[in-house]
């Protein structure tokens, strides 16, 4: 008899065990996919910054050409000349600062892939983790309640006797 109270107390120290094991994987799976979607909007954020910069680097690029055509082209005086090259440096400044920010945007767009990949690959382990728990739990409380059926005819039986 004490020790069918001991496997009982076993078995409902299991599932209660299993039971905080699922709710922690719930509150971790909900973290991480709350962290993704913050990833992917500064994914998608990034995005448009490259895309912004390209087209501001063309933009410039273009200006330099211009600038640069202008330069060519230009039979104006000497002042005239000093001013178009200080603007075409400036220019040139511009698109290779422009450059360096594409090339870093381009960088921390990969690494958040990556950090993307990365997360979706625990969330998915995660929710194969709450998968067996709940199984495992749903297993302990069916044995749980056929033991608790069992002490409760044990007991009856032992009360008519």
């Amino acid at each position: 008899m004490e020790k069918l109270r001991e496997k009982i107390s076993s078995l409902r120290e299991e599932a209660n065990v299993a039971h905080e094991r699922a709710d922690s994987l719930d509150a971790t799976v909900k973290q991480l996919m709350d962290e993704r979607t913050e990833r992917e909007q500064e994914i998608i954020s990034l995005q448009n910054r490259i895309t912004r910069l390209e087209e501001e680097a063309e933009v410039r690029e273009t200006q330099l050409d211009e600038a640069k055509e202008i330069q060519k082209n230009s039979v104006a005086s000497l002042n005239e000349s000093d001013v178009i090259m200080k603007k075409v440096d400036t220019l040139q400044e511009k698109y290779d600062e422009l450059e360096i920010q594409l090339r870093e945007s381009q960088k921390e767009a990969h690494r958040l892939d990556l950090e993307n990949e990365k997360l979706n690959r625990i969330i998915t382990q995660d929710e194969k983790d709450r998968e067996d728990a709940d199984k495992r739990y749903e297993e302990l409380n069916e044995k749980y309640m056929s033991i608790k059926a069992e002490l409760e005819e044990t007991m009856k039986a032992l009360d008519d006797i």
